[in-house]
């Protein structure tokens, strides 16, 4: 009797251990999703700059009710599946306080520095990732058919997730109900793809690219012999260092080097970064990643001046101080 009563005990403390490790696993995370309306679509169907037809106005896509339906529904969708979503609207608002930024962008670094609409509103919205749709609705007499496709990008890269493509049923309903009908015989595999490539941007870093530049000011250039911990060599080796000691796995590409340009691609660089003051992780984009460079640099004579473009580019710009 003894025997199965330690027994059940034992078991019964196997049963709690278990328990409460799982209760203690963090929860799977989710990338932070934004809806918006195709950029191919947009044009197509008018919805374009006054001054650029080859410019989508996301701002006048969003006036059109179909549009926004297709958006809401689209976005409930994703949010019924765990995803936190940016709201396009709001990060548009957002962009209007930001009148000033454009110019400074276009302007700055002898004119190369641009950022159009879309990496502006990624860089407000701090979205992983772009969930682009296009839509088609056709009448059949009374009754309408919606064709659907839907493609997730990943921010900072452009580079295409996954798509998918549906169609719905000829009926009298709604938009977002035809919409619904249409999508969800492949949301599953759709959002699946999106997650199993969150998990290798946590695992092994989101992709980016970075570009330093040398402004008129600046006292050295990439070829200047500099020393650093009692090695001499060109500055452009103690940048290359500096990424390698940074990025995740040392994972980065140098694909281009004059005296006054140096451009990398391929940079992984971690999705979360340390608050200050002892924070919490955070997420970052490029330039959160690449601003630690600024007092790196500082002990060869240089200023350090960051430009984001989007969430995945950052231009570094040295100078003199």
């Amino acid at each position: 009797m003894k025997r199965i009563v330690l027994s059940f005990v034992a078991f019964l403390f196997a049963v709690l251990t278990f328990a409460q490790a799982t209760a203690n696993q963090p929860k799977a995370m989710k990338p932070i999703i934004m809806v918006i309306p195709e950029k191919a679509w947009c044009i197509n169907n008018g919805f374009v700059k006054s001054n650029d037809p080859k410019t989508p106005d996301y701002e006048k896509a969003l006036l059109n009710d179909d549009v926004l339906n297709v958006i809401t529904k689209m976005g409930g969708i994703m949010q019924e599946r765990g995803y936190p979503l940016k709201n396009l609207q709001s990060a548009l608002d957002e962009l209007k306080n930001e009148g000033a930024m454009d110019m400074a962008l276009t302007s700055k670094a002898d004119g190369e520095i641009v950022e159009d609409e879309l990496d502006q509103l990624t860089r407000v919205a701090q979205a992983d990732i772009l969930v682009n749709i296009a839509f088609t609705r056709t009448a059949h007499g009374p009754r309408n058919m919606v064709e659907f496709r839907v493609t997730s990008i990943d921010a900072a890269t452009s580079k295409q997730i996954g798509g998918e493509t549906g169609r719905s049923s000829a009926s009298g309903a709604p938009i977002s109900t035809l919409l619904e009908e249409s999508v969800l015989g492949f949301i599953d595999n759709f959002t699946g793809s999106i997650q199993r490539h969150f998990e290798d941007l946590i695992a092994n870093g989101r992709e980016g690219s970075v570009i330093f530049k040398i402004a008129s000011d600046c006292p050295l250039n990439f070829e200047s012999d500099v020393t650093l911990n009692g090695e001499t060599g060109e500055l452009s080796e103690v940048i290359d260092y500096w990424m390698n000691e940074n990025t995740v796995n040392g994972s980065f590409t140098q694909n281009g080097k004059t005296r006054n340009r140096m451009s990398y691609e391929q940079v992984r660089f971690p999705l979360f970064g340390k608050g200050k003051f002892g924070g919490k992780p955070k997420a970052i984009n490029m330039e959160g990643f690449i601003k630690p460079i600024t007092s790196f640099l500082s002990q060869f004579g240089v200023s350090v001046a960051t430009v984001p473009v989007g969430i995945g580019k950052a231009y570094v710009v040295l100078g003199g101080k």
